[in-house]
C-alpha cells in the first residue's frame, strides 16, 4: 500500500481557527475567470476556461465492462457547446427546466454542463425512482426538457403520461431499450449542431440548479440554486477535499442527487480530474478499480465504507494511492473510521450537509484532529451552532437543539419551487440573527465540534431519556456480528417506547439468541443502560432512500403494524 505524506503547509488549510478569522467569500469569486459575482456561468468556470489547456482531463470514465473512456477538458468544452446548441434549436428558452435521468455516463456530464452553458436550469432524478418519482419532479416544476438512455426509456414513457409540461426528449441510445417517435437521438444531435457557443452570460442570482429532496418526510420538495452556488462548493473542495495538482479524484456519487454535481462543479472549479464508474457499488469491482487506477482521493457513503469493511480481505494484493477519503450521508461511526486508519491508510473524513445548504458545509479537514463519530466543525465563511427552534437562541455545548446556519454564504438555498410558506417555516428569528433551521438535532461540544444526533423526528423517548439513534447505531456498529444496525422506537405500555433494532448480521455470524444476548451487552456496556436495544430483529437487509440513507420511517411504520397486530 502506498502511503502519501502531507505536511501541514502542502494542504489548502494548514490552520483552521486562522482560515475562520481571516476567510471572505470575495475570495472564491476572485478566483473565478470573469467578473464575479456580477458575471458567473457556472459552466465556464468549471469547463471553458480550463479548455485552453488541451493535455487536461476532466473525467476517466470506466463502463460496466471496465473500459475506460477519457474526456479531457477541450472536448467537454466542445461537447457542452454542442449540446448548448441543440437546447437552441429545440426552442428550449434559458430559465427552462431541462433535467436529465441517466447512469453515470460521459453524455450525462456533457448534459449538465451544457445546460448551464446555455443558462437553463439543470436538474437529475436518480435512476432508483420510478415512474411516480420522475414524473412527481418534472410535473412539479414544469420541466420542459427530458435526457435519458434508451434501456431507461420505457420508464420514462410511464412517467411522461403525468408530466405534461415535456416537450423534448433527448435519447442516447445503447444496445438496449429503443427510442420512440418524435425522441431525438442524443449523440447524432450533437455532432450535427455548432461547436461554437458563448456561455449565457449570467450572474450569482440567476438560476442554475433544481434538486428535489429525497423526500423522507413528506413530498419531496424542490431546492433551487443560484449561479452564485458554485462559489460555495469550489470552497468545500478547496479545503476539505483539499484538491492537490495530480490528484484523481472518484466521488461516487451519482448526478441524479446534489452531491454529484457538488462534488463534479466544485472539483472543475479547480481544474481537478474526475474519476467515474458506471456500474453499482459491489465491493469486488470498487477494490479492483482502486487497485487499477491512481486514485487519490475518494468520496462516498458510509454505507459503501461499511461494506468495504465486510470484505475487508479484497485488500489484501491492493496497491493503493489514497491519500484522503471522506464520507457524507449519514455520520461515520467510530470503529468504520478506524478501519479506514488501519485498512485504506487513511483516515475518513465525516461531512454534513443538506440539499438546501447546497454543499457539505460542517466537516472534518486533512489537518484538524479528528473526533471519531463527530461531523467536524463549519467551513470557514458559514457560521453554524446548535440552536433552540422556538427562540433562535443559541445553546451552550452539550446541551441538545437544531442544527442551524445563518443563511448568508453562497451555495445556500434561494428556496422552495413555489413554496414560499414552506420556504419560511425553515427559519427563525434569534436574538442575535436569523438562523436556518435543518431540521437535524445535534451538539457542540466544548472545542466547537458538532455532534449528529439524528433527525428530529427520529429522536426516540423512553422512559423520559431522549435516545438519538446515531449513538445507538454507531455503538451497534462496532459489534463483529452488525454489518449494518438500525434503531427506532416501538410502543410499550411501561416505557412510552423501548429502543428496537434492525440489524444485517456479518458475514458468517450467528443470528441467534446467544448473538442477541451478546449485542445487547456491549451496547450496555459502551452506552447508558437506557439506551440499549431491548429488542433485535436480524434482517437480510435495511430499506434504504435512493441516496443511500437509512428510511427509519419504514422501519417505525413496520415496528407499530406489528405491536398493533400483537395487540
Amino acid at each position: 500500500m502506498t502511503h502519501h505524506e502531507h505536511t501541514a503547509e502542502t494542504h489548502n488549510l494548514p490552520d483552521y481557527e486562522a482560515a475562520r478569522e481571516e476567510f471572505e467569500w470575495p475570495e472564491l469569486y476572485d478566483a473565478a475567470d470573469w467578473d464575479a459575482p456580477a458575471s458567473l456561468n457556472i459552466a465556464h468556470e468549471v469547463c471553458d476556461r480550463h479548455a485552453t489547456n488541451r493535455e487536461k482531463v476532466a473525467l476517466y470514465h470506466v463502463d460496466t465492462e471496465g473500459e475506460l473512456t477519457i474526456l479531457p477538458y477541450w472536448q467537454l468544452a466542445e461537447q457542452s457547446n454542442r449540446f448548448a446548441n441543440v437546447l437552441e434549436d429545440l426552442g428550449v428558452d434559458p430559465g427552462d427546466r431541462v433535467f436529465t435521468y441517466m447512469p453515470r455516463i460521459p453524455e450525462h456530464y456533457i448534459a449538465l454542463v451544457g445546460a448551464l452553458k446555455y443558462g437553463a436550469v439543470f436538474g437529475g432524478i436518480s435512476e432508483r425512482f420510478g415512474p411516480d418519482g420522475i414524473s412527481y419532479r418534472l410535473d412539479d416544476c414544469d420541466a420542459t426538457t427530458v435526457i435519458t438512455t434508451s434501456d431507461n426509456r420505457e420508464t420514462v414513457e410511464t412517467a411522461l403520461e403525468d408530466a405534461p409540461s415535456v416537450e423534448n426528449v433527448l435519447v442516447v441510445d445503447r444496445e438496449e431499450g429503443e427510442l420512440h417517435d418524435g425522441d431525438i437521438e442524443f449523440g447524432a444531435a450533437v455532432d450535427d449542431a455548432s461547436r461554437e457557443f458563448e456561455a449565457a452570460e449570467t450572474g450569482a442570482e440567476d438560476d442554475a440548479l433544481l434538486y428535489y429532496t429525497s423526500g423522507t418526510t413528506g413530498r419531496a420538495k424542490g431546492v433551487l440554486h443560484k449561479h452564485r452556488w458554485i462559489a460555495g462548493v469550489a470552497a468545500t473542495q478547496k479545503y476539505t477535499v483539499d484538491l492537490q495538482e495530480g490528484d484523481l479524484y472518484w466521488s461516487t456519487g451519482d448526478l441524479g442527487w446534489l452531491t454529484g454535481p457538488i462534488n463534479t462543479l466544485g472539483a472543475w472549479f479547480w481544474g481537478a480530474s474526475l474519476f467515474t464508474y458506471e456500474g453499482e457499488f459491489e465491493p469486488e469491482a470498487w477494490v479492483d478499480l482502486l487497485d487499477r487506477f491512481p486514485i487519490t482521493v475518494l468520496f462516498s457513503v458510509p454505507t459503501a465504507y461499511r461494506m468495504l469493511r465486510e470484505h475487508d480481505d479484497l485488500f489484501d494484493e491492493a496497491d493503493l494511492d489514497l491519500r484522503l477519503a471522506l464520507s457524507i450521508g449519514e455520520p461515520l461511526s467510530p470503529g468504520v473510521v478506524t478501519w479506514g486508519e488501519e485498512t485504506l491508510d487513511v483516515t475518513i473524513l465525516d461531512t454534513y450537509g443538506q440539499t438546501e445548504t447546497g454543499n457539505m458545509i460542517i466537516n472534518n479537514y486533512p489537518t484538524m484532529e479528528v473526533r471519531p463519530g463527530s461531523m467536524g466543525r463549519p467551513l470557514p465563511g458559514v457560521d453554524a451552532a446548535i440552536v433552540d427552534p422556538e427562540t433562535g437562541e443559541r445553546l451552550p455545548p452539550g446541551e441538545t437543539g437544531q442544527i442551524a446556519e445563518r443563511p448568508e454564504f453562497p451555495c445556500f438555498f434561494a428556496g422552495y419551487w413555489e413554496q414560499p410558506e414552506k420556504t419560511d417555516d425553515c427559519f427563525v428569528d434569534g436574538p442575535d440573527g436569523e438562523w436556518y433551521l435543518s431540521g437535524d438535532l445535534g451538539r457542540i461540544d466544548e472545542d466547537g465540534y458538532f455532534w449528529f444526533e439524528g433527525r428530529a423526528d427520529d429522536v426516540i423517548i423512553s422512559a423520559g431519556y431522549r435516545i438519538g439513534p446515531f449513538e445507538v447505531e454507531s455503538a451497534l456498529g462496532e459489534h463483529e456480528a452488525v454489518a449494518e444496525g438500525a434503531v427506532v422506537p416501538k410502543p410499550d405500555e411501561e416505557r412510552g417506547n423501548i429502543v428496537k433494532a434492525y440489524i444485517v448480521p456479518s458475514q458468517g455470524a450467528d443470528p441467534g439468541a446467544d448473538t442477541k444476548a451478546d449485542i445487547k451487552e456491549s451496547v450496555k456496556t459502551e452506552l447508558a443502560a437506557h439506551e440499549y436495544p431491548r429488542e433485535i430483529e436480524f434482517v437480510e437487509e435495511l430499506p434504504k432512500t435512493v441516496t443511500g440513507k437509512i428510511r427509519r420511517t419504514e422501519l417505525r411504520d413496520r415496528t407499530e403494524s406489528e405491536t398493533q397486530t400483537a395487540d
